[in-house]
């Protein structure tokens, strides 16, 4: 067969990706070195040759681990099956991914439908109309430093104004790409760490132990108008902000949507599912959301799929009436086989239990960081979805980058050093792929199935890479 990359059929000499529109960095700075060209289980192998270990799961997307045999088999089965149906066409893929998700996944009969998409983006938008629409109330409120999606309404959900459609020129101009949604109202974050409200855990909650940020939270919905708010958006696991709220902000959350009569959705693209320990981070508080949304480690990232389940009341709202709305791929044969085997291979395999065990695992080991790095100031998480935070002086708290999580270029100028950046790089330098988000954080979200040994070789070359960070230090 000719290759038709040059007149003659020799090899093409130009990269694959001269032809696509590139993010993160310019074309001129891609020398290919990140290319993977194979990947098994957890660890992935690029074009020069070299085999990484996964311990971020290519943005916290990976359950199962790369090519689960499971996964690849049910994937050929379905591509040899049914190609396609419309969604308003039931088919028995479809059917079996709504009853795993709802019976199984759950734990409780709170949930009442599920509504299959194609991304955690849209998840998000198709969370934000069933909202509105079963509330008949226009606005959604969103909470500071959350991050969900990259589509317009999902996109000015978005707390973390670096990540929302930013584009930077070389010269350095900056570019947030116009969109008909300003951003909407946010509540505060939950994040001790580096308090917006400039309070101290435990000591911010008030006498009736409601947290400080909860109280500013419900300042929020009175100042916009709770007659007027259809939904309050969250994440549990702050995923590009890379941390975890204390164990009493959800259960107020909950408490205080439900007081004031509007839906909480809670976005699990990256807590879920079976990655904390549970199989939805929601499920650690004994709460319900009334929505909650999903994608990444729904099919492993094997095939792109997202949904949205929703409560009973939702649900029985919805089949009072006919919506007039289509998607082209909601429950696609092949995502829908996706699903079904990959949380088959979790229950089979008992991975939800697994990652609580790693976790445990995984724990102390990050404590001994804190204690032997100076530039290590904490840690959060459960499961095997954690948090590193990293600070400059570790007698003030004083940070790398000064406006941490909030960093924008377009205000505060372009960052000259990212001690998180940092870190990846020295891990990559040991055989590790660890991305990082937020400049002063690392974010570790390995496949479920990694073993003991492998998470020895992950923590082992993070361990190394600060030692290489504390000489950097003032």
């Amino acid at each position: 067969m000719t290759d038709h990359g040059t007149p003659d059929g020799s090899a093409p000499a130009v990269r694959e990706r001269d032809y696509l529109i590139n993010v993160y960095q310019p074309k001129k700075y891609d020398d290919g070195s990140m290319s993977i060209v194979s990947a098994d289980g957890c660890w992935v192998t690029t074009a020069g040759g070299h085999r990484m270990l996964d311990l971020h799961g290519q943005h916290m997307c990976l359950g199962v681990g790369h090519r689960h045999p499971r996964l690849v088999a049910a994937l050929h089965q379905a591509v040899d099956g049914l190609d396609y149906a419309a969604d308003f066409v039931a088919h028995e893929g479809k059917t079996r991914a709504a009853k795993l998700l709802i019976e199984q996944t759950m734990t409780t009969d709170w949930a009442g439908g599920v509504r299959f998409v194609s991304s955690g983006s849209e998840g998000t938008e198709m969370a934000m109309l069933i909202a509105r629409l079963y509330t008949n109330r226009p606005i959604i409120v969103t909470r500071d430093l959350g991050f969900h999606g990259w589509t317009a309404a999902a996109s000015a959900a978005t707390g973390v104004a670096s990540r929302r459609n930013v584009f930077t020129t070389e010269s350095g101009e900056v570019r947030p790409v116009p969109s008909p949604h300003a951003p909407y109202p946010a509540a505060p974050a939950p994040l001790c760490g580096s308090c917006p409200l400039n309070q101290s855990y435990p000591n911010c909650k008030d006498a009736d132990g409601t947290l400080a940020c909860v109280t500013a939270t419900e300042r929020v919905f009175r100042s916009v108008g709770v007659e007027q708010i259809a939904g309050f958006i969250t994440e549990i696991w702050h995923g590009a902000g890379a941390f975890l709220p204390p164990d009493e902000y959800v259960p107020q959350i909950r408490e205080l949507t439900s007081r004031l009569g509007i839906l909480w959705i809670d976005d699990e693209s990256i807590g879920g599912p079976a990655r904390t320990g549970h199989w939805w981070a929601f499920q650690h508080y004994g709460v319900n959301p009334d929505i909650v949304t999903m994608a990444k480690g729904l099919t492993s990232a094997a095939v792109p799929a997202g949904a949205c389940v929703v409560s009973r009341e939702i649900s029985d709202f919805m089949d009072s009436g006919w919506w007039a709305h289509g998607s082209t791929f909601s429950g696609h044969p092949l995502a829908c086989a996706a699903i079904v085997a990959n949380l088959e291979i979790i229950l089979d395999e008992n991975l939800v239990e697994r990652a609580g065990e790693l976790g445990r695992f995984v724990e102390p080991r990050l404590q001994s960081m804190v204690e032997r790095h100076p530039s290590v100031s904490g840690f959060t998480g459960r499961g095997l979805l954690w948090g590193i935070e990293l600070v400059k002086d570790p007698a003030t708290g004083e940070r790398w980058v000064p406006a941490d999580r909030r960093h924008n270029q377009a205000v505060d100028g372009p960052i000259e050093f990212s001690p998180g950046g940092f870190v990846a790089h020295e891990c990559a330098m040991r055989g590790v792929l660890l991305f990082n988000y937020s400049p002063n954080t690392v974010t570790i979200a390995p496949p479920l199935l990694i073993t003991e040994e492998e998470l020895e070789i992950g923590l082992t070359a993070i361990d190394e890479a600060l030692d290489q960070l504390d000489k950097q230090m003032p």
